[in-house]
């Protein structure tokens, strides 16, 4: 038995030398790797691996992650007259979007302590106690948390829109994320939105999943974090690959909650500011045209779900319990 337990410590060895890794096919458990699950075996700069589709070498590896978050409690929907799912006010939305974000970095960061991630909240509720609410919800985690209490004044000269309709005030804020992306070095952009209730598993399968297809199909992408009922209100062609935990299918168009590089940001900045600078119909013209060149993804089922209203084809996700992920 002892001479049997060396012989396996040299063949795990030899194997991992050469690159690979071994599978008890009786247990189907990996008894060359520490967490030895079979729907955990990536890890972050180093190896994606999926069950049975094999190894993707990582050559695309994520330096750093800014997310920047736009909040507003003063705004129930932007340019909408609707109620959202529950009937609930905005703040109830806003908590448990931040509280979902925050329990979602936590998880990722006590996997990979030295990966960077910076997070600024982009605010326009003009209210310090809710600001006060933020810093408390995010108090536990191990990095800093940059609050901008904005004043949509800031681009009034800026925007070609009537200053007083909310969606001035929505396209400024938008404006401001993209402007402080384009000022900061990190690798990544996550730009989110309040209104979203996010899985635990969110971050790290944003960040796995922009590692292994970006490194497969060698140029950056654009990542949604949602499964939006309108990919199924009409027939259209897509692709499914396959991510780090779940698959994906490719994009023609985007909201404004999406992951993507700095790369693709100075690339095509003009898009960025050309979805803002005016009212398009729809808001994201400019951004669904960057779809149109690169590989826009999202995912099946969906990481994140939009609380919007229970009708909107950009709403709740489809096959998603989300009555059960809104009391959590």
């Amino acid at each position: 038995m002892f001479l049997k337990k060396i012989i396996k410590k040299i063949l795990i060895k030899l194997n991992r030398f050469n690159g690979y890794e071994i599978i008890d096919q009786n247990e189907f458990s990996f008894p060359s790797l520490k967490d030895k699950r079979f729907d955990n075996l990536s890890t972050v700069n180093k190896k994606s691996i999926v069950l049975p589709l094999g190894e993707v070498k990582i050559t695309r590896k994520v330096k750093s992650l800014g997310i920047i978050l736009r909040t507003n409690s003063n705004i129930h929907i932007s340019d909408q007259n609707k109620k959202r799912i529950f009937n609930k006010e905005k703040i109830s939305y806003i908590e448990k979007s931040l509280k979902s974000l925050m329990i979602s970095i936590k998880s990722f960061k006590s996997k990979y302590k030295q990966f960077e991630i910076n997070l600024t909240i982009v605010d326009q509720s003009n209210d310090e106690n809710i600001l006060r609410q933020f810093k408390d919800i995010f108090s536990t985690l191990d990095l800093k948390v940059n609050t901008i209490n904005f004043n949509k004044d800031e681009f009034k000269n800026e925007i070609k829109l009537d200053y007083d309709k909310d969606v001035f005030g929505n396209l400024s804020s938008l404006l401001k994320c993209f402007k402080i992306a384009k000022q900061n070095p990190d690798d990544l952009y996550f730009f989110l939105e309040d209104d979203y209730l996010h899985k635990e598993s969110l971050i790290e399968e944003m960040i796995l999943t922009y590692e292994r297809v970006s490194s497969q199909i060698e140029k950056e992408i654009l990542l949604v974090p949602s499964d939006y009922p309108y990919l199924y209100m009409s027939e259209r062609s897509t692709e499914v690959l396959a991510g780090s935990h779940r698959h994906w299918q490719t994009l023609n168009k985007v909201l404004c909650s999406f992951m993507t590089s700095k790369e693709i940001l100075e690339l095509y900045w003009e898009n960025f500011l050309l979805t803002c600078h005016k009212h398009n119909e729809p808001i994201e013209k400019y951004l669904n045209k960057i779809c149109e060149k690169e590989v826009c993804l999202s995912p099946i089922p969906s990481l994140s779900v939009h609380m919007a209203n229970v009708n909107s084809i950009f709403g709740i996700s489809p096959f998603v319990d989300v009555k059960n992920e809104w009391v959590k």
